[in-house]
């Protein structure tokens, strides 16, 4: 796989760094045009707000983007929840795609939450999925949902502590593409007295109070999936990141 390329947004393109800044390469981005004036997203889950991000001021700081290949994590308009811009991840099956962004924890976090607004405008293989959002310990992805290629229906896949995974249909039904969903998860790493809350569309979906996770911290909440030729089509907006 190509090398990673872990790029922060700046400047008044507010469009993630491209490779022509950074690494010598001829790609180039388009700007978008947001609406700085649209008002912050807010949340009901509990704790801290750490962020709250509508991207109208054109770039996707606090979230940093990994991206490789012909991977695309950029601010994007008109297609918005609320405002005229969000950020599009787009990982395709060439060799080497990666889009990702991630919002670092403090050191020591246990419990956070991620409240977001997804468009999922294109899946993948069959077989495969798309993400929601990802919760990770260090380096290893310890829960997440998501939604399967072949039914369109979401899961929540945990890890457990011998490094196999759990999972769990939310909903039967299929959550359509090329539509705004309401996401909320709030994760609790305590080994094996964790906790998972999920709600979608504004409906708790699924709580368990007595989870084994291996993880006692939590150091990153993510949208994208980290692996390459993971297919899917993306837009995020109006994020709420709480610990």
């Amino acid at each position: 796989m190509g090398e990673l390329r872990k790029l922060g947004t700046i400047g008044s393109l507010g469009l993630l760094l491209s490779g022509s800044l950074i690494f010598g390469s001829s790609q180039a981005a388009l700007a978008a045009t947001c609406r700085p004036g649209t008002a912050v997203p807010v949340s009901n889950l509990g704790g801290k707000v750490l962020t709250s991000a509508t991207f109208e001021g054109n770039t996707i700081a606090p979230f940093v983007a990994t991206r490789s290949g012909n991977g695309i994590v950029a601010v994007a308009s008109p297609r918005a929840h609320t405002g005229t811009c969000s950020v599009r991840l787009r990982a395709t099956d060439t060799v080497g795609s990666v889009a990702n962004m991630g919002y670092g924890l403090e050191a020591g976090t246990k419990r956070a939450s991620a409240d977001a607004w997804v468009n999922i405008v294109s899946g993948g293989l069959r077989g495969n999925n798309v993400p929601y959002v990802r919760f990770f310990s260090g380096g290893t992805r310890i829960a997440d949902v998501f939604r399967d290629n072949a039914t369109g229906t979401p899961w929540l896949r945990t890890t457990n502590p011998n490094g196999t995974f759990s999972y769990t249909k939310l909903l039967a039904r299929n959550m359509t593409l090329n539509t705004w969903h309401h996401v909320q998860m709030q994760v609790r790493a305590e080994g094996d007295k964790s906790s998972i809350e999920i709600w979608l569309d504004g409906a708790r979906v699924y709580s368990n109070n007595r989870l084994v996770l291996g993880a006692t911290s939590l150091s990153k909440v993510q949208f994208g999936a980290e692996h390459p030729r993971q297919m899917g089509d993306s837009y995020i907006d109006d994020v709420v990141v709480r610990r």
